[in-house]
């Protein structure tokens, strides 16, 4: 076993701020960049922003391409293989919660999913870290505590119904379309009813909050990626019209889209 190094081994620009035990740092990796075997000293919620890498455990090779969340348990070996555009990286090193609770059963093992939504949150915290003030730890801690929230819950889909997961699944493929909670539930072979019951106790949101979101964390990453107008942006992912959308980010995001794109082109790569 080798010794512990910091998140930001082989990065070619950094920002950090402790919080709650642990602290969030965005990292930027340069192009090709490649990282011999390593581990952390505390587990690392990593959150690909841009570019994308290989990240080589065992005899695994897994490829983690934009949105993707990453959990890395302490002391977990690993290597990294960056791809031919520099990688923008959320990290969030967490100390061991107590044995038993819920941050410790998210922290036990290694593993990968794709979260939009949690793409749009690390937004926020980076944004945070690049522009800091005297309530940016504050700030930070709340919008970490949010993204440990919803990570946490998407764990929790081994003990619900298949036919839930499947509901989710078409609101999180068909976002833009104007679903019912009659159509869904149509598709998925339950009556409406229960849907919207089983939908609001397991996910601790109705099926048209968890749309809206998604909307939102789409339309977040169209709004850092591309030059289009935001009023088109809000009507490609379902909103009626721009001032739906900037509703929609004002209560998810505690931003407007228009302050949103102008925080990420003032971040520089690299």
């Amino acid at each position: 076993m080798g010794s512990p190094v910091p998140v930001t081994l082989g990065a070619s620009r950094a920002r950090a701020l402790d919080v709650m035990g642990g602290s969030a740092t965005s990292v930027v990796f340069p192009a090709g960049a490649e990282l011999v075997r390593h581990e952390h000293a505390r587990t690392t919620v990593a959150i690909v922003m841009r570019g994308g890498f290989e990240l080589i455990h065992g005899s695994h090779e897994r490829l983690c391409p934009p949105a993707t969340v990453l959990i890395e348990p302490a002391g977990e070996r690993h290597a990294n293989r960056f791809g031919a555009a520099p990688t923008s990286v959320l990290a969030v090193s967490l100390e061991p919660g107590r044995p038993g609770t819920a941050l410790e059963s998210l922290t036990r093992r290694l593993s990968f999913s794709r979260d939009p939504f949690a793409v749009a949150l690390a937004g926020q915290v980076r944004a945070e870290l690049e522009h800091p003030d005297d309530v940016s730890p504050l700030a930070v801690e709340a919008w970490i505590l949010e993204l440990l929230a919803d990570l946490l819950r998407a764990r929790h889909d081994a003990g619900r119904p298949r036919w839930l997961l499947e509901a989710r699944d078409l609101v999180t493929d068909r976002y833009a379309e104007a679903l019912r909670v009659t159509d869904i539930a149509a598709a998925v072979g339950v009556g409406p009813e229960r849907l919207a019951r089983a939908f609001r106790r397991e996910y601790r949101e109705p099926i048209s909050s968890y749309l809206r979101r998604r909307r939102v964390a789409v339309a977040a990453s169209l709004l850092e990626t591309g030059d289009e107008p935001i009023a088109r942006i809000a009507s490609s992912v379902g909103f009626a019209d721009q001032s739906h959308l900037t509703r929609a980010f004002v209560r998810d995001l505690r931003t407007t889209p228009g302050r949103y794109r102008t925080e990420r082109r003032k971040r520089p790569m690299d």
